[in-house]
């Protein structure tokens, strides 16, 4: 079988998908692993300052590669990938299962600047608990499963757009 000449660089996994969608896979592997960590350190050993800088280093992070991704999507697109044929076109589940991880995905994107940028905002330095810690604590709970969800559904699409 000939090998298909897509646009953009080819991704690393042996899989249809362009480097960039190869690398924003894995990254939110790390996401989620250094989240649950971050989480962690607040929760149970009381780093306020560790968990300040790994979430603004995770937002950072998140936002550099979105913007990367977004760059390489918008120059040479996913759906001939996809569906495996330059010319081609998804699947109504490929365009389905990317449907629900956008909501998500959107949703992370508004979310995590709200509670990162309130939190640098109302939170004293050194960080520590005071009044915006009930706001903080909801949000940014609801931050971090929007997160992990995100990361749920934009596995899912990559399998059925690229994997399947």
């Amino acid at each position: 079988m000939d090998a298909i000449d897509y646009p953009g660089l080819e991704g690393f996994l042996g899989t249809r998908a362009s480097f960039m969608l190869d690398v924003l896979v894995i990254a939110m592997v790390v996401v989620v692993a250094v989240l649950a960590w971050s989480v962690y350190q607040v929760k149970y050993r009381r780093s306020y300052q560790l968990h300040k800088w790994v979430q603004v280093g995770l937002g950072l992070v998140l936002l550099v590669a979105v913007i990367v991704f977004e760059v390489d999507v918008r120059l040479y697109g996913w759906e001939d990938r996809a569906a495996g044929v330059i010319g081609g076109h998804a699947s109504r589940m490929v365009w389905n299962a990317l449907a629900i991880h956008l909501v998500f995905a959107v949703a992370a994107t508004i979310l995590w600047p709200v509670v990162i940028i309130r939190a640098l905002l109302n939170f004293p330095n050194p960080p520590a608990p005071g009044p915006h810690s009930r706001f903080h604590l909801r949000w940014a709970r609801i931050a971090a499963i929007d997160m992990l969800v995100t990361a749920i559904t934009g596995w899912t699409f990559y399998y059925l757009a690229f994997v399947r």
